[in-house]
C-alpha cells in the first residue's frame, strides 16, 4: 500500500508540475489568469461522453473544484455542419461531470445565449490580462461566432496571439463550416495536435480502466453517467480529452497511465473539495 501510494504521489506531482512547462507554441497555460473553454459536440460519435468524465477527473485532480469553477467554462453542442446529429442524451453526463462545480452551456438549444456569455467570459479574462484556451472537442463554428464578436466590440485585444484553439480530429475540421474554421485560423492562435484516437480509444474496452473508473469514490458517479450513455465495452474512447493534457502541458498520456495516475488509487481526486454552488442552470 506504501508504494501504491509513493507512486500515485510521484505521478500526480510530475503531471501537475508540467502545468509550468510549455503547452504551446511560445505560450504556457496560466493556471492563475487564464480560462479554459471545453467545448464538446456531442454530435454522432458519442466519445465526447467519456472525454467529459476524464477531463473533469484530470482537472479536479490537479487543480481542485472551487480552481474549475473560477477558471473553466463547459460548452456542449458545439456542432457544425453536423448540428442534426445532436444526441440530447449526451445532457445527462454533462449533468453528472459539471453541474457541482460551476455547471456547463447548451449551445445547441440556446446558441446566440452561449455565444453572448462565451463573449463576456473571454473578453473578461483577456482584459484582464489571460489567455483563452480552447479544447476544441467539436467544431469551430461556436469559436469563430466568439471571436467575431470580440472583434467587433473589443477590437484592440488581440485574439490572434491570445485566444489559443487545440484541435485533435480531422473529422471535426471536417464537420466545421468552412468559413467559421477559416476564420478561427486566421484571427486565433490555432494549433492541430496528432489524433488522440491513437492512444485514448480502445476497440473492445478496458476492463481494468472501467473497474477503477467505476469504483472511484470520488468521479465514481461522473464515470458511471459517461458509461450509461455510451457503454465501454464496446469502446473506451475519450479522445477528445488530448486536447486538454496538450493544453496543460501533459504530454501524450495513454489510457493504462491515466488509469494509474488518476483512478487506480483510493485517494485520488478531492473527495473532501467544497461543492461549488454557482451557475449550474446557465444557459440550459
Amino acid at each position: 500500500m506504501k508504494k501504491l501510494m509513493l507512486a500515485f504521489v510521484v505521478g500526480i506531482g510530475i503531471a501537475a508540475a508540467a502545468l509550468a512547462g510549455e503547452a504551446h507554441p511560445g505560450r504556457k497555460f496560466d493556471k492563475e489568469t487564464d480560462l479554459l473553454s471545453l467545448h464538446y459536440d456531442h454530435a454522432a460519435d458519442m466519445d465526447d461522453g467519456h472525454s467529459a468524465a476524464a477531463d473533469r477527473t484530470i482537472l479536479e485532480s490537479l487543480l481542485g473544484r472551487d480552481w474549475i469553477t473560477r477558471h473553466v467554462v463547459v460548452v456542449s453542442g458545439a456542432c457544425g455542419k453536423n448540428a442534426s446529429s445532436f444526441n440530447a442524451n449526451s445532457d445527462a453526463v454533462m449533468d453528472a461531470a459539471w453541474n457541482d462545480c460551476g455547471g456547463w452551456l447548451n449551445a445547441h438549444a440556446h446558441r446566440e445565449q452561449v455565444v453572448a456569455e462565451l463573449l463576456e467570459r473571454w473578453t473578461a479574462v483577456l482584459e484582464a490580462g489571460g489567455d483563452i484556451w480552447v479544447k476544441e472537442g467539436g467544431q469551430s463554428d461556436i469559436t469563430a461566432a466568439v471571436l467575431r464578436r470580440i472583434r467587433d466590440e473589443a477590437p484592440d485585444l488581440d485574439t490572434a496571439t491570445r485566444v489559443h484553439v487545440v484541435q485533435h480530429s480531422e473529422w471535426n475540421e471536417n464537420q466545421t463550416t468552412d468559413s467559421a474554421l477559416d476564420y478561427t485560423r486566421r484571427h486565433a492562435d490555432y494549433l492541430k495536435i496528432r489524433d488522440a484516437n491513437s492512444y485514448l480509444n480502445a476497440g473492445g474496452g478496458n476492463a481494468a480502466f472501467e473497474d477503477a473508473a467505476l469504483t472511484h469514490p470520488v468521479f465514481g458517479p461522473v464515470w458511471r453517467a459517461a458509461f450509461i450513455y455510451y457503454n465501454p465495452k464496446g469502446r473506451l474512447d475519450f479522445s477528445d480529452t488530448g486536447e486538454l493534457l496538450h493544453i496543460l502541458g501533459l504530454g501524450e498520456i495513454g489510457i493504462d497511465e491515466f488509469r494509474r495516475l488518476f483512478l487506480d488509487n483510493a485517494t485520488a481526486g478531492t473527495p473532501n473539495q467544497p461543492r461549488a454552488d454557482d451557475g449550474n442552470d446557465r444557459a440550459r
